[in-house]
């Protein structure tokens, strides 16, 4: 246990000192973020801007790196833990992970298709926001995640400071935690903090007539839905995805475990606690495999955590954003 605690400790030492160093909490220096927007032609500057957060983004990366944290499991008993450790420090965020990440092709393209639908569905619902490119930053949601909080304030100030510099006014998130972090967490370490926060999903549920007008195609299918914790408790996003679900042709149905109930995917302890997070988002497939095979989500990190059974559990699991491409994109 002595020595599971040191892993842990070294594990969330190296995701602070990656944030406090490159503003990223993979470590990685080069801009590996804005690649979906690439022949989008979206605005540089504006009074509302998208803020991804790069959390879409990092997931074929977060995939690599839990996998080297997990296989550290093996050595947590044997004299070498420390070499071990700074072995994985070393390999967190450098080229090695950027390299393994190359052929997660799936989730990379997942990823991308997510970032277009919900550009392309604002567009359709009459909002066409500036995006910050190669300047994005990242909300520091982990450092408040995973109980850093002598660190958040100085990130968080540098990632207003940003967001001044450009004159953004209002952002438009594309996922809870950083919704989250921007709407309820900053405002708590910076006076008189002035930029309006909107998920995407509340802007598309306000102009849902404009968005069915626009949409190229109903899909006509039922999916079973996973709430996520933070949409839905935190911030009290729970009927607008259904809304914008009906829009576009989706009929959802609702598990035991939904809405304000709904069951955590298992993240984002994963960093820490492989193990757990495993028999949390295995529960949670399960129990929804049981209403239907197709499970749509609203969040990156229950995208990564719930797809991992699509094969053992014969399921299909598709985030908000890759039906809002299908639906929507021209």
């Amino acid at each position: 246990m002595k020595r599971s605690k040191r892993f842990v400790s070294e594990v969330l030492t190296t995701l602070k000192d990656n944030i406090q160093r490159t503003g990223d909490p993979l470590g990685i220096k080069d801009v590996y973020w804005t690649q979906w927007a690439k022949g989008l032609n979206l605005p540089r500057q504006g009074d509302t801007v998208l803020l991804t957060g790069r959390m879409y983004q990092m997931l074929p990366y977060i995939t690599q790196v839990t996998k080297i944290i997990s296989s550290a499991k093996p050595f947590l008993s044997r004299s070498g833990l420390g070499a071990m450790v700074n072995m994985g420090n070393r390999l967190m965020g450098d080229k090695v992970i950027r390299f393994r990440a190359l052929g997660s092709r799936t989730i990379r393209k997942k990823s991308r298709e997510v970032l277009q639908g919900i550009v392309s569905a604002l567009s359709a619902a009459g909002s066409i926001p500036a995006y910050l490119y190669e300047d994005e930053p990242y909300s520091g949601v982990l450092l408040y995640d995973l109980g850093l909080d002598a660190y958040i304030e100085e990130h968080i100030k540098r990632v207003y400071h940003v967001l001044k510099a450009h004159h953004v006014n209002r952002v438009i998130c594309v996922d809870p935690h950083t919704t989250f972090m921007l709407r309820k967490v900053y405002p708590a370490h910076i006076d008189h903090f002035d930029i309006e926060v909107r998920h995407y999903l509340e802007v598309l549920s306000e102009n849902a007539g404009m968005l069915g007008d626009s949409c190229k195609k109903a899909l006509n299918r039922e999916y079973v839905i996973h709430d996520s914790c933070y949409l839905t408790r935190e911030l009290g996003v729970v009927e607008q995805v259904r809304k914008v679900a009906g829009t576009i042709g989706i009929t959802l149905k609702e598990p035991e475990n939904t809405k304000l109930d709904t069951s955590c995917c298992g993240g984002p302890i994963e960093y820490a606690f492989h193990d757990l997070t495993e028999r949390v988002s295995r529960t949670r497939v399960s129990e929804l495999a049981g209403i239907s095979r197709n499970i749509i989500v609203e969040c990156p990190i229950c995208l990564i955590n719930l797809s991992k059974y699509e094969k053992e559990m014969g399921v299909k699991v598709w985030d908000m954003g890759e039906l809002l491409y299908e639906a929507c994109k021209t």
